[in-house]
């Protein structure tokens, strides 16, 4: 499996239209853009949705850290992709982004991504006795990479099994990342939109597919977690709704959640610390 295949949340072009011929231009420019953007190996997303790569955050970031160290209070250093977005500017939260990357690639030195360079160097910058690493990966390899492996298979290696080894291979990451003497726990991945994407991609699930492997997936995840007694944020058991799709009210946009999750996660990750950490 590897991080080159992406999916893209684009915006919407300015104009609206119920013309057929205008509806196929509309979406073989999304197509070609999508294209592009994928040989470039970015991600677009709104301006606003990108703020953390700009200095506010860095002000604030520095805030945190100063707070901690005076008081000796735990910050949750929150690692992942695209999704860290809802703990942007919420304390005690300090976001490292690492963008596209994969659960299943996490552990692999040289991957497209530089996942796990960048993951080495964000370690570097927690304080093991009163910090808590927070990984969050794993919803781009269910929405995007699972489907896609299980296609290019000619559909002869099941989705059980595709997921088995993402997990497995994210499981060696944070099993590492215990044993390196870290206070860890992990984020499960957000339930799948209900939305159909438009995509580059040769193969790509329906919406139905999709929840299926984002349900499997968690449950999988979380077993390993508690296999080996890492606290575990079940972000699913509230942001699901019957079918398991994701609720409007925890929706940022077609595939994020939004800040409504974090008093959720917070909660869960005091409690989970709560003899050891001070999470104040």
């Amino acid at each position: 499996m590897t991080a080159t295949a992406k999916i893209y949340v684009v915006s919407q072009l300015p104009f609206r239209t119920t013309s057929p011929a205008m509806n196929d231009l509309k979406k073989k420019y999304e197509l070609h853009r999508l294209a592009w953007l994928q040989r470039q190996g970015s991600v677009y997303f709104p301006f606003l949705d990108m703020v953390f790569k700009y200095p506010p955050l860095a002000g604030f970031n520095a805030l945190v850290r100063l707070k901690a160290g005076l008081f000796n209070t735990c910050i949750i250093h929150t690692i992942g992709d695209s999704h860290v977005m809802p703990f942007i500017y919420r304390c005690p939260f300090l976001v490292h982004h690492i963008s596209q990357a994969t659960a299943h690639n996490l552990i692999k030195t040289g991957s497209f991504t530089r996942s796990s360079e960048y993951l080495a160097l964000f370690l570097k910058r927690v304080n093991k006795q009163r910090d808590v690493v927070f990984l969050v990966f794993g919803e781009i390899d269910a929405r995007v990479h699972i489907y896609l492996q299980y296609g290019k298979s000619g559909k002869t290696i099941s989705i059980d099994t595709l997921i088995d080894n993402t997990v497995a291979r994210y499981g060696v990451a944070i099993q590492r990342i215990r044993d390196d003497g870290y206070s860890v726990c992990i984020h499960g991945i957000p339930p799948a939109a209900s939305k159909e994407f438009i995509t580059a991609l040769p193969y790509a699930g329906k919406a139905r597919e999709r929840s299926e492997i984002s349900r499997i997936f968690n449950e999988k995840l979380r077993a390993f977690c508690e296999s080996i007694d890492v606290p575990y944020v079940d972000i699913q058991s509230i942001a699901s709704d019957s079918n398991g799709f994701i609720k409007k009210y925890y929706l940022a946009d077609e595939v994020h959640c939004n800040s409504r999750i974090v008093p959720f996660t917070r909660k869960t990750i005091a409690a989970a610390f709560s003899r050891t950490k001070k999470i104040a």
